[in-house]
Order: structure tokens, then sequence, then C-alpha cells
């Protein structure tokens, strides 16, 4: 029961970082390290808790708590323990961040956030492991209500306000379709215990339905195109360790929930679920990587890459489910092994992002790309963490983005053998390609990203007075780019945690994943055959740049002399510099009928006539989802409100004149007339 008490005293921890802020609120330096002191043994608690799980099997008891639903049930089981451990990782990491971030923040209500800090790790725990609908859905609406407060945390900024009415908004309607899942498996069932929802229960149609529910409800977290327009906004206005978190742990209790029905409660379905979530989650990574290089915003950009990855997470789940249908348990097996990886991945690297671009944010006071540059010679250690997150988002070798995106790849790369017919080895191909255009995308806007931000003059006085970033922040920094890195060369051992996530379920066959050649190419074990290894590549390169540090420190260091770039014969300055707006134009140009930009020439007509105009060049997106479908919606209902109030007049009369009509229109419908 090593792993029961752990569980318990990472409850009582976060509760007690919850209080703590309270106590501590008059000395704000002393709630800064204790509450968040407090998280980060929490989050040490969840980890130790998911691997005590993985060794000694799942656990489960009942919390002495009265609910007017029953009892609490808490149980752990591998998939809870996976998820558990990627929260806990991430939010050890942000919780040390937060030590030095947070500082910021010691005039501005510093304690409530960090209360409600420790509030919402308390809360994405209880999503992962509570076993009741009714207790699910409270720790659903804790986790949405305690993260709206975080994102409007700064609601002086009214664009704060409204990207958090926005998320509130979303995160409800999709909170909707969850509850709907829920109760009409419960409903069939009899039963609101988990442990009872599994099994055909329900018929075939009901299972359609409740699949659909699902995958609008968790889509709606996760950050699924068309639901996604709450994500670009609620991510850059929290504040920068909770973007992180949201990033890197809240997106997955989505994932987790969508495992838990497809794998856990719904059991085997048709091939036309898989086949509906590949086609979304193509269309997810394709735009949400699209709209990322557009962005100017370095948090907004980090917001569309995640909408991105979810795409990427998605396929991999697309396909596990069509082969799940085909009756191919051990291809299934190695796709959701794939989706699960990138879970784990994309929690990391895209923490450690977030974390860099707050480290930015907090040293020269802007987000945009276009009044930065020049940081790596004044932040030397957080470009090279921001380097380390960016390439391992572009999924290049050796570093762990790679390992998961190629799994993805080999999934895809099966289909055909699940999916007949011309138009099934077409659709398998048409993924393959838009996956390989998806990383494409995603290397070059990282090359963008870090390229216009950390390289060549700084464009403003904010970025040429930044410093570097405060000693925590970059212990946390580098502790998720350690982990970006060994996941890359040795992924075994977090293959071996997936395989006894997914080995407890039916439809999925993992032990026979080591014997297939074609498993085992991206990793090349012995005895695999051909290949290169991802820890040799690490060695080369690592090889490659010590011996190249020692040719410089022998041989060149003393013919170097600094000066000016030569321009002939004029001094450089930062206008000469690429910006992101012209490094993105070829590509807004070639997808111009999708991404939908056009460009603004602004001209300032007060400047003298004698030193010809001045003139600023902007770029505005047109989103294709925002104007067809939820600007309309926006429009009718507010129509309908204006129409509804024009009706209430106050008058007593007309009331009970429209009550009177309704009557008679419903007893004239009741004799069928």
């Amino acid at each position: 029961m090593i792993a029961g008490d752990l569980y318990l005293i990472m409850l009582l921890l976060f509760s007690t970082g919850i209080l703590s802020a309270f106590f501590t609120r008059r000395n704000v330096k002393y709630t800064n390290y204790i509450a968040h002191s407090i998280a980060l043994m929490g989050c040490a608690m969840a980890i130790l808790c998911a691997i005590f799980v993985f060794v000694q099997g799942e656990f489960k008891f009942t919390l002495p708590v009265l609910l007017p639903f029953g009892e609490m049930i808490i149980k752990v089981d591998g998939l809870s323990a996976f998820f558990l451990f990627v929260v806990g990782v991430v939010g050890v990491a942000t919780s040390l961040y937060a030590y030095g971030y947070s500082r910021e923040y010691e005039e501005c209500r510093l304690p409530l956030m960090a209360g409600l800090y420790n509030a919402f790790l308390l809360s994405i725990v209880l999503v992962l492991t509570v076993q009741h609908v009714a207790a699910f859905i409270i720790a659903w609406e804790l986790m949405s209500i305690v993260s709206f407060f975080l994102v409007n945390h700064e609601y002086e900024k009214k664009v704060n306000t409204r990207s958090a009415y926005i998320y509130i908004l979303m995160t409800h309607i999709g909170t909707v379709f969850i509850i709907t899942a829920f109760l009409l498996l419960a409903v069939a069932a009899g039963s609101m215990n988990f442990e009872h929802l599994s099994g055909n229960s329900v018929n075939a149609f009901m299972k359609n339905i409740v699949f659909i529910c699902v995958l609008i409800g968790f889509g709606t977290k996760a950050g699924m195109v068309p639901l996604h327009i709450w994500l670009p906004r609620a991510h850059p206005a929290a504040p920068s360790h909770v973007s992180a978190l949201m990033s890197g742990a809240m997106l997955k209790t989505a994932i987790y929930g969508m495992c838990r029905f497809f794998l856990d409660f719904l059991g085997i379905g048709p091939v036309w679920w898989g086949v509906v979530i590949l086609v979304i989650a193509s269309i997810t990574a394709v735009l949400g990587v699209l709209y990322a290089f557009i962005e100017h915003d370095m948090k907004r950009l980090l917001a569309y890459s995640s909408v991105e990855n979810i795409g990427i997470i998605l396929l991999g789940m697309g396909a596990g489910m069509v082969f799940i249908s085909s009756y191919e348990p051990v291809l299934a097996g190695l796709a959701f092994t794939a989706a699960l990886y990138h879970v784990v991945n994309h929690a990391l690297f895209k923490s450690l992002a977030f974390m860099g671009a707050g480290a930015v944010l907090q040293s020269a006071h802007t987000k945009n790309m276009e009044q930065l540059g020049g940081l790596i010679k004044r932040m030397p250690y957080t470009a090279g963490f921001f380097l380390v997150a960016a390439v391992a988002i572009s999924a290049l070798p050796p570093l762990n983005g790679f390992v998961s995106e190629w799994l993805t790849f080999q999934a895809l790369l099966c289909l055909p053998l699940a999916l007949t017919g011309i138009i099934g080895k077409v659709g398998s191909a048409s993924l393959i390609a838009l996956l390989g255009l998806t990383g494409a995308l995603a290397a070059a806007c990282f090359v963008q990203t870090f390229g216009i931000t950390f390289l060549a003059k700084p464009r403003s006085k904010k970025a040429e007075e930044a410093v570097e970033a405060a000693p925590t922040m970059l212990i946390a920094m580098g502790l998720l780019a350690v982990l970006c890195i060994l996941l890359g060369i040795w992924p075994q051992v977090m293959l071996l945690l997936l395989h006894k996530t997914l080995q407890t379920f039916s439809s999925l066959d993992v032990t026979m994943l080591g014997n297939q050649v074609w498993y085992q190419i991206p990793l090349a074990q012995r005895g695999a055959g051909e290949g290169i290894s991802t820890a040799l590549i690490g060695l080369i390169l690592a090889g490659g740049g010590l011996l190249a540090y020692v040719l410089y420190r022998n041989w060149e260091r003393e013919k170097i002399s600094g000066s000016e770039t030569w321009t002939c014969g004029i001094v450089p300055n930062p206008r000469m510099e690429y910006t992101a707006t012209g490094f993105s134009k070829s590509i807004r140009l070639v997808f111009k009928n999708i991404v939908h930009s056009y460009d603004e020439t602004l001209v300032n007509r007060s400047s003298s006539q004698y030193y010809g105009r001045e003139l600023s060049y902007q770029v505005r997106i047109q989103y294709v989802f925002v104007s067809l479908v939820y600007r309309p919606i926006n429009e009718g209902i507010i129509k309908t409100a204006t129409f509804m109030k024009n009706i209430q007049t106050g008058s007593v009369q007309l009331y009970v004149g429209y009550i009177m009509f309704v009557t008679v229109v419903v007893l004239i419908w009741s004799t069928r007339w």
C-alpha cells in the first residue's frame, strides 16, 4: 500500500499548499517559497506513486469523504499512473520555475496565484484518479474553474479577460458533451462506478452517440480543430509557468479521457471511428503548424504548436482505433505506443518552450518577436534550452520528438493493411504526406522563432537591456532539456513504461512488439538488423561538438577579432535583419487559400513631405473557422438576445397575453389539428 500512502501524502501536500498561500499572504516572499515548495513536493510524490504502481501494480481505496453521490473511489491503474507520472514531471519543473518567475507578481496578487496553482495541480490529479462519474465531473469542473481564474489573473488587461471568458465558454460546451457521454453509459450500466461502465452494455447506435460526444467533449479541452479557438487565447494570457502546466499537463487530461473511453469503456468499435479521428487529426496538425508559422507573439505561436502536436497524438490514436476495429492488436499497440510517447514528449518540450518564452517575456518585457533579437548574448542559457525545445518540437534526431513521430510514421505506414480499397490506400498515403509536411513546417517555424528571437542584433531597447533568467528558472529549464535529450537517446525506458501501461487492455498486444523488425528500426536494438541507433547519433554529435570546442580553444581563438559584419561599407543595423513577417511570407503565399492572410501598409501622413513618408507593414489573418463558424453563431445569439430583449417590455398584461397565446397553441397542437 506504499503507492496509496504516497497518493494520500500528495493530496495532503496540495491541500496544504492552498492553505499556506492564505496564511502567509502578508509576506509574499514566504508565500512564493512555501507554496511552490509544497507544490514541488506534491508533484514528486505523484512521480513516486506512479513508479510504485508500475512496479507493484494498481491500487484502489475509498476516501473517507461523505459526498451526495456516495463514496469517493480512488483507483490508480496503469493508464492513470502513466498520466500521473507525466503531470508529476511537468509539475516539478514548473514549481521550481515558479520560484523565480513569480517574483514578477509580488505586487500582483501572488498569494492568490500560488494558492490557485496548488488547487490546479490537485484538480488535475483527481481527474486522473477518481473512479466515479460524479466525482470525475466535479474534479473536471474544478480544474476548469481554477484554470479560468489563473488565465484571468491579470484581469486589468481586457484582452486577458476576454480570453478567459472564451476559454470557460468553450470548456463548458465540451463539459456538456462529456456529461452526456457519461450519463448514457451510466444509465445503460445502472451504475456510475467506472468499473461497471466497461463492456458492451449499450447498443451500437448508442455507442456511436457516446463516441461523438467523447470526441467533441474531450477534443474541446485538447484543442482539436475546429474547437481549438480558446487555446491560442488562453495560453498567452496566463502566467508562463501556468501556461507550461496547461500545455504540458492539462491538455493531457483530455487525451486520458479519450483513452479511458476508447480503450476501456466502449471496446471495439467500427472502423469509421478511427477514420474520423485520423481526418480531424491531420487537419489539426497542418492548420496548427501553419498558424504557428505566421504568428509573431511567442506564446501564441507555442499555443498553435500545441494544437499541431495534439493533431500528431490523435493521428496515433486514430490509427490505433482503425487497427483495433480490424483486429490487428499488435499494430494497434504500436499506434497507441506512438501516441502516448508523443504525449510525454509534448509535455516535456512544450513546457520547456513556454518556460523559455516566459524568461524572455520577464527579461525583455515583450512577447513580440519583431521587437526581440540578439538575446543569445544576453541570455545564453535560456537560448540554449529553447534551442533544445525547438529541435525536439521539430522532431529532429537525436531528441525525443523524433522517436515518437517516427513511431507514428511506422503506424501510418501500416494503415493500408487495415484500410482496404483504393480510397483507403490513397488516404493512408495522404496522411503520411501530411505528417511529413507538418514536420517540415514545424522545423521551418522554429528556425524562424529561434533565429528572430535570439540571433542577430536587438531590435528594441527592451531586448538590448535583457538579462539572464533567475537560477531556479534555469535549473527547471535544464531539467526538462536533459529529459528531452535522454528520451531521444534512450527511449527504451519510456517504452517499457508504455508497454506496462497498455498491456492491460485486451484490444492491444504490446508483448509482440519487441519481435517486430519494423518496430525496432527506429531504436536499432541489439539484433534488430540494419539501422543506426539514436544513442549513436547523439554520441557522434556530442563527439563532434567536443572536437570543435577543443580545436577552437587551442588553435583558433587567437585569430578571432570582433567587428561589425561587412555590408559594403554600411554599418549594419536591426532594420536590415530578416523579420518574422518576411520569413513567413513565402509560406503565407503558398497557403494563402488556407490561412487567408492579407497585408496592410500603413502610411503616416503626419510626417514631413521633405523626408518621405513613414510606412509600417502589417499582416492580418482571417481565421477560417472563426469567420465561417463562430462569428455567425455569435451574431445569431446576439440577434436572438436582442429580439428577446424587445419582447420584454415589463408589462404584466403583455406577459399574460404571451401565456395565453402559448396555451392556445398547445391546446390546438394537442388536438392534432
